[in-house]
């Protein structure tokens, strides 16, 4: 909540300053999670330039893994072992504020280095069999279909982007990026449960951009 009020201030705020773009991206994106080792996405997002060295964005993104895996892992409740062959269609949805800092004097070519931090919405709706092998030796089988949503988890990261400007039209860039980041996930001391505390991220961006207003 605090962050969208945040997001809903920031915005108002923006219409008194001089640079403004709208910004789309096509994002490839590995997760240290065995449920979002891959996934697909894509991002929306608005920048506004208090000055020319200085980006302040504010983004909604979205990402898929519908790759099948496979798990196994040992239950904390009767130490039993559970092997999991799995078909996942787990979503994720970021809202975001980014900061960052253009590090080049060129006219066509901007390299941007910042932060940026979020709030993440994992919906996880997976299906598949599961085989149980008990303390004693009991072997039992079966599907499985688990649906559940994990809200409100906090993360941040840093950017490095290159962007070249106006390309075939005015007012029109091209962008590639690198996101590295950090996601907090499983509530500490949870039991029985393989989800990690937290999820690292490695995102690759590759985006346009269109200027609004004056140019930057």
């Amino acid at each position: 909540m605090k962050l969208a009020i945040l997001v809903i201030v920031f915005v108002c705020c923006s219409i008194f300053l001089s640079g403004q773009e709208i910004e789309y991206d096509q994002a490839y994106i590995i997760g240290s999670s065995i449920k979002f080792q891959n996934n697909f996405g894509c991002s929306i997002g608005y920048n506004v330039f208090p000055t020319s060295k200085i980006r302040l964005g504010v983004f909604i993104d979205y990402s898929l893994n519908n790759l099948p895996y496979h798990d196994s892992y040992t239950s904390l409740a009767d130490l039993s072992k559970i092997v999991e062959d799995v078909q996942p269609h787990n979503q994720q949805v970021v809202l975001k504020i980014a900061c960052s800092f253009n590090l080049l004097k060129s006219t066509k070519s901007l390299l941007y280095f910042g932060a940026e931090f979020g709030l993440s919405y994992f919906l996880i709706n997976e299906k598949g069999e599961q085989t149980v092998t008990l303390r004693q030796g009991n072997i039992t089988s079966g599907n499985f279909s688990s649906n559940y949503s994990v809200d409100n988890r906090f993360g941040f990261g840093l950017l490095l982007e290159y962007e070249l400007k106006d390309i075939i039209l005015k007012r029109i860039s091209a962008s590639v990026s690198l996101h590295p980041k950090i996601t907090s996930y499983q509530n500490f001391g949870l039991m029985d449960s393989n989800d990690p505390i937290i999820i690292g991220w490695l995102n690759f961006n590759v985006g346009i951009k269109y200027s609004l207003g004056k140019k930057r």
